[in-house]
């Protein structure tokens, strides 16, 4: 890919942009021994050679960088520049959320490599990262996985191994086994979709009952019942609320959100026009609507996250460079409390996590090359912690804990 000159002349040629589209323009033990403190992890989706970055996490939310391991495959490299901006590279490569997932019970971090066609598997321990597997997704183009205990579905965006984008999008099942190896599922390859539909997150339900896939350019939203045997079924397919659905995820009682980047039209977004919905999920698959379509104020909202409680949710502000605050009631509605800057529009964030007490939040600031940390404050308001730079613009997946 050929540059488009230097960052202080991208940084020049600000665009408004949807989620498909980007602007131009050692551990320090003895301070961190409270019990709040954690990891934080980041897909730098490098196609030379994809790596893992480990941040240890202090008490205070603050990032130091621990190691880098390598996952053994490629990964897509940089995005592609809205038109009319030549062909440098760009942040958002992926178009997905849940490219990088941990395991339920903590002990096994998976990550998808783009470029190879596979998923790589670590295994978590107090000493680090080690690369225990590497295995095919059975498809092209790998971008988001889906997880419930042992089972394991991996979203390939398309089948097409001369195209970058196209082919035939699909799912294949793995189980994942004490030592972190997976193993396909006979006969668990499913065709998601029609070729170009632009699948972007796979996410299983947390009683892992049921599949859900988003499609960005067929605006459908579809559930797939999960058996015994680990296969699936076509349960519900629905219109979204809005154009470009792309980011899934469950909060308490069954309830869906889900974004909508609401673009115009290809690599255009509509400014100020992204939205949030939430939906109830019923015991046969169905999704019941419950709040249409919110409107975040924002441009390109692509990303989403429940905080554990369930009181509220956050969105990532891809064209608007802010993170969204959400209040989230017993019944499931969401009202917009308010927004965070991520460092303006040139910062362009996108994947975000919550740690597990609820009490910090961190997003890639893609563009920027960094991990914005922040407070969450119990009336769901985000004040900055601290910054982790340094990452190239490749990054999408972050997993917090």
């Amino acid at each position: 890919m050929k540059a488009v000159g230097s960052l202080t002349h991208r940084l020049a040629l600000v665009v408004v942009t949807g989620c498909l589209f980007l602007f131009l323009g050692g551990m320090n033990a003895a301070a961190e021994d409270d019990h709040d403190a954690g990891a934080v992890y980041v897909l730098t989706n490098l196609v030379q050679g994809n790596t893992v970055v480990a941040y240890h996490r202090g008490a205070d939310g603050a990032l130091t960088r621990v190691e880098e391991v390598a996952t053994g495959g490629r990964g897509s490299g940089p995005g592609e520049l809205p038109p009319g901006f030549g062909d440098g590279p760009g942040p958002n490569p992926l178009d997905s959320q849940d490219g990088l997932v941990l395991t339920d019970d903590g002990r096994f971090l998976l990550a998808v490599n783009s470029r190879s066609n596979d998923v790589s598997v670590f295994a978590v321990s107090r000493h680090g990262l080690q690369l225990v597997d590497r295995v095919p997704t059975n498809g092209n183009f790998p971008v988001s996985i889906a997880h419930h205990k042992n089972l394991i579905y991996v979203l390939n965006e398309g089948e097409s191994p001369d195209e970058f984008f196209g082919g035939v999008p699909n799912m294949t099942g793995f189980t994942l086994d004490s030592s972190g190896k997976m193993h396909p599922i006979a006969h668990s390859t499913k065709i998601t979709g029609t070729p170009d539909s632009g699948p972007s997150e796979a996410a299983m339900t947390p009683d892992g009952k049921y599949l859900v896939i988003t499609e960005m350019f067929t605006k459908l939203i579809k559930v797939f019942g999960v058996s015994e045997s680990g296969l699936l079924e076509e349960r519900t397919t629905i219109d979204a609320n809005n154009p470009t659905p792309l980011a899934v995820d469950f909060g308490r009682h069954n309830l869906v959100a889900i974004t909508e980047g609401n673009d115009t039209g290809h690599r255009v977004g509509s400014p100020n026009g992204a939205t949030l919905s939430t939906y109830r999920m019923t015991d046969d698959g169905g999704l019941i609507p419950i709040s249409r379509a919110v409107n975040v104020n924002k441009t390109g909202t692509c990303w989403v996250r429940f905080s554990p409680n369930g009181r509220f949710a956050f969105t990532g502000d891809t064209g608007s460079g802010t993170v969204s605050s959400f209040a989230v009631s017993q019944n499931g509605e969401v009202t917009l409390l308010g927004s965070a800057d991520t460092g303006g529009v040139a910062s362009v964030p996108i994947d975000l996590g919550i740690t597990r007490d609820g009490k910090f939040l961190y997003v890639l600031a893609s563009f920027s090359g960094e991990v914005k940390g922040f407070r969450i404050r119990p009336d769901g308001s985000l004040t900055p912690v601290g910054i982790a730079g340094g990452l190239p613009i490749t990054i999408q997946g972050i997993v917090v804990r």
